[in-house]
């Protein structure tokens, strides 16, 4: 079944609206919030909201048969991908209410990139177990609705994820530092919190896009379990048909054998250019030659940075830009892909603060 997405969207901004919010799927949204912040997965927020939009559009919504390629004709089979990606996270903007996660595509995360029907069987990671079993509930009780009940709950979503809504700070573009700083400030950064490696992530990000351009870097989220990225940072080629360069960044130990994986995993996928980037203080001297000549047999171009120096260096000397002004944007672009992978909203805070010290 297609549903109206003018109509669905209509639907969302007045549930937004209500004052008279149901207080019985005030507290399940919260309880589901509670449990996606302690387990390892907040993608099933994004999916309760869908199949509350669905049923909420339609009562013959099948919230089970979420992909019609694979339902065999069930009559209230539809795209939970589509609908959340072309109505839920627009609106979750322009209303100011979390899904649980960002990116245009929340649905592409585990375990639903995988399914082909919600019961299906698909592995769920043990972290986001108890998350995903009472989301299934949730979803239970609102296939034995109506359309009035499943936009009560609705309702409830938006009002609940509104305090979820992270605010974080505008950057400053009076912020500047010496190019020379620069490395400081992002191992300074980065060795105060890992935050699940994205604080070293974004910045590697960030500084990437001094030299090819937000819109040929694309860094997906950390730990994402989709193979579409090679690396934790990609830079797509000029005719955008394919990856030009994949970096790995690391802010734990690297071994050799690490290498190797990442290597591997990027000839797979068509790159022939490899970085990998270890920030770890813990980090040992591996065999670069040896490494190198691995690579070499495979035709893959490896390039091994250990600590932000010699990154920092080379992004400073291949971006079309001069020095100073290189540096200068890099205080942007790192708080934009800090807010794009969801670091603390003190983080960003953090980042603002040491930019400015730095300016002094």
């Amino acid at each position: 079944m297609k549903i109206d997405k003018v109509a669905a969207k209509e639907l969302v901004r007045h549930q937004a609206e209500r004052d008279d919010v149901p207080s019985a799927w005030i507290g399940k949204v919260r309880e589901l919030s509670r449990l996606c912040e302690e387990g390892v997965s907040k993608t099933h927020l994004a999916f309760l909201a869908t199949a509350m939009l669905a049923k909420a559009c339609d009562r013959r919504a099948d919230l089970f048969a979420i992909k019609p390629q694979h339902a065999k004709n069930a009559e209230g089979a539809f795209s939970a991908r589509v609908l959340c990606h072309s109505v839920l996270v627009p609106l979750s903007a322009e209303l100011g209410f979390s899904l649980g996660v960002t990116g245009r595509e929340p649905l592409n995360n585990q375990p639903y990139f995988r399914m082909t029907r919600l019961d299906d069987g698909t592995p769920v990671h043990p972290g986001g177990r108890a998350a995903f079993e009472y989301m299934l509930d949730l979803v239970r009780e609102l296939e034995q609705g109506d359309e009035e009940n499943a936009a009560d709950a609705l309702a409830a979503f938006v009002a609940v994820r509104r305090e979820f809504q992270p605010n974080y700070a505008d950057h400053s573009s009076s912020i500047t530092v010496v190019p020379w700083k620069l490395a400081e400030l992002a191992e300074g950064f980065v060795s105060e919190a890992s935050e699940n490696g994205r604080r070293a992530q974004a910045v590697a990000a960030g500084l990437m896009d001094t030299v090819y351009g937000a819109d040929r870097v694309e860094s997906g989220r950390v730990n994402d379990p989709s193979r579409r990225h090679p690396g934790d940072v990609c830079v797509v080629n000029a005719e955008r048909t394919g990856w030009e360069k994949a970096i790995e960044v690391r802010d734990k130990p690297v071994a050799a054998s690490d290498v190797q994986i990442f290597g591997k995993k990027c000839l797979d996928l068509g790159v022939r250019d490899a970085a990998l980037l270890m920030v770890s203080e813990k980090q040992t001297i591996l065999d670069s030659v040896a490494l190198q000549r691995w690579a070499q047999n495979f035709g893959l171009g490896l390039t091994l940075f250990v600590g932000w120096q010699s990154f920092v260096e080379q992004v400073l000397y291949w971006s079309p830009l001069t020095k100073p002004d290189v540096a200068k944007l890099a205080i942007g672009t790192i708080h934009k892909r800090l807010v794009e992978v969801e670091v603390a909203e003190t983080s960003v805070v953090r980042w603002q603060e040491i930019t400015a010290k730095a300016n002094t």
